[in-house]
C-alpha cells in the first residue's frame, strides 16, 4: 500500500496553479491576533482578542467578535468583557444564533486561572445568556454541529500552573434539553485541535500525535474509547476525515536539531476491523521545503499552507487523502507571512484573517 500510494502521487503530483486578486481589504481597530472566522450566508464573523486592555499588565487580553457584510464592512463588534483575561477560540454560526467557546479568568506569567463559557449570542451581536463549562486550560478545538448538538474538545488540568497534569475532554452540548455530556481522557493529551462528527459518532484530536500515547478520543456507537497510532515521532497533526469506514488523519514531520528528514503521513484506520496502516511521502517527493500548521477542510480535502522548495514562495495546496494536490493558490505575502492564518477558500473566494488585517480575494477559476 505504501508503494502504490507514492507511485500514485509522484505520478499525479502536477497540478493546476491559480492567481487571485483582492475585492477588500479592512484592518482590525481592536484586534491583535485573530482565533477563528466564520462565514454564513451574507455573514462574515471574526473572533480575535487584544492584549491592549485597561489594566495593561501584559497578561490582561480583551476578547472581540466582528460581523461583517461581505464587503467586509462590519455591521457590529461584540466587546466580551472587561474581565482580567478573555479569549474567544472557537465561533459557530448555527441557525439564528452564534456560539463562541471563551475563556475568562487571570493569566499570569506562571499561571492560568480561567473557566471555559459557552456563548449564545443573538445575530445583532448583543449576549444573549452563557454557559458555564467549567475550569479548562490553553486553546479548544473547532466546534462541530449534529442535529441540535454542539460538540467541541477541551483541555482540563488538576491545577492552574503551567506545569499541571492535564487532560482532554469532550464535550456535547443540547441546545433544546440544555444537557451536557462530557468524556475525558484516561491520560494526558495534547491540546486539542479538531473534533470531527460523522452522524453520533465522535472523534477529538490533539495538536501533536506523541509516540507511545493516546492520539485519538473516540465515541463511537454509543462507547467511548482511545486510539493510538503508535507513531514514533511526534508529530503535527493537519486535518482529518472520514470516507466509508476509513478515518484518515493527515500529519506531518517538520524536522527537529539533528533529525531533518521532513514528511508528509497519513494514517488510515479501519473503524470496522481497527487495523491501523500508515503512508509516508518525503517533503523531497512533495516539491515542498516546509509546511504551516493552519488548514481549512473541505470535507474529504484539505487547503494547506505549503513552501515551495523551488521558488521559495509559499501556496495553498488543496490535497486529498493519499497525496495528490489538484489545484494550488498563490499566497499573499502582503497580507501576513503564512503562520497563525484563519482561511476559508469556497465557491471561487478566499478570506483569509490574520493580525494584519482580514482580507477577502476572488480566486480564478
Amino acid at each position: 500500500m505504501k508503494i502504490s500510494l507514492v507511485v500514485l502521487f509522484i505520478l499525479s503530483f502536477t497540478s493546476v496553479s491559480f492567481s487571485q486578486e483582492i475585492i477588500v481589504k479592512s484592518s482590525f481597530e481592536n484586534i491583535e491576533y485573530v482565533e477563528d472566522v466564520e462565514w454564513y450566508n451574507d455573514d462574515i464573523y471574526c473572533a480575535g482578542y487584544s492584549f491592549k486592555t485597561k489594566i495593561n499588565d501584559g497578561n490582561s487580553s480583551d476578547a472581540y467578535l466582528i460581523n461583517y457584510d461581505t464587503t467586509l464592512k462590519a455591521k457590529w463588534t461584540l466587546k466580551i468583557s472587561d474581565e482580567h483575561s478573555n479569549i474567544i477560540y472557537a465561533i459557530k454560526r448555527h441557525k439564528d444564533k452564534i456560539y463562541a467557546l471563551v475563556t475568562q479568568g487571570k493569566v499570569q506569567p506562571s499561571t492560568q486561572d480561567v473557566k471555559l463559557s459557552l456563548f449564545i449570542i443573538n445575530l445583532d451581536g448583543t449576549i444573549e445568556s452563557k454557559v458555564a463549562m467549567g475550569r479548562t486550560f490553553s486553546k479548544h478545538s473547532n466546534i462541530a454541529v449534529s442535529g441540535e448538538n454542539l460538540i467541541f474538545g477541551h483541555t482540563v488540568s488538576d491545577g492552574i500552573s503551567y506545569t499541571s497534569r492535564s487532560k482532554s475532554e469532550i464535550i456535547k452540548y443540547n441546545l433544546d434539553t440544555k444537557k451536557m455530556v462530557k468524556f475525558v481522557s484516561s491520560q494526558y493529551q495534547p491540546k486539542p485541535k479538531k473534533v470531527l462528527v460523522n452522524g453520533s459518532d465522535i472523534y477529538l484530536f490533539g495538536q501533536y500525535i506523541h509516540p507511545d500515547q493516546i492520539n485519538i478520543m473516540a465515541y463511537r456507537k454509543g462507547k467511548y474509547s482511545e486510539i493510538s497510532l503508535k507513531s514514533k515521532k511526534t508529530e503535527y497533526l493537519l486535518d482529518s476525515h472520514i470516507k466509508d469506514n476509513t478515518l484518515t488523519i493527515m500529519c506531518v514531520f517538520p524536522g527537529v536539531y539533528g533529525d531533518m528528514k521532513k514528511y508528509l503521513k497519513y494514517y488510515y484506520v479501519n473503524l470496522n476491523t481497527k487495523v491501523i496502516t500508515s503512508v509516508v511521502i518525503p517533503y523531497e517527493k512533495m516539491g515542498w521545503s516546509d509546511v504551516h500548521f493552519d488548514t481549512y477542510s473541505t470535507g474529504s480535502l484539505s487547503w494547506i499552507i505549503i513552501e515551495d522548495k523551488k521558488t521559495k514562495t509559499l501556496k495553498y495546496a488543496l490535497i486529498d487523502q493519499s497525496g495528490k494536490i489538484s489545484k494550488t493558490l498563490n499566497y499573499d505575502l502582503n497580507n501576513g507571512n503564512g503562520y497563525w492564518e484563519n482561511y476559508i477558500i469556497d465557491n471561487g473566494m478566499l478570506l483569509n484573517a490574520n493580525s494584519s488585517s482580514i482580507t477577502l480575494y476572488k480566486v480564478e477559476k
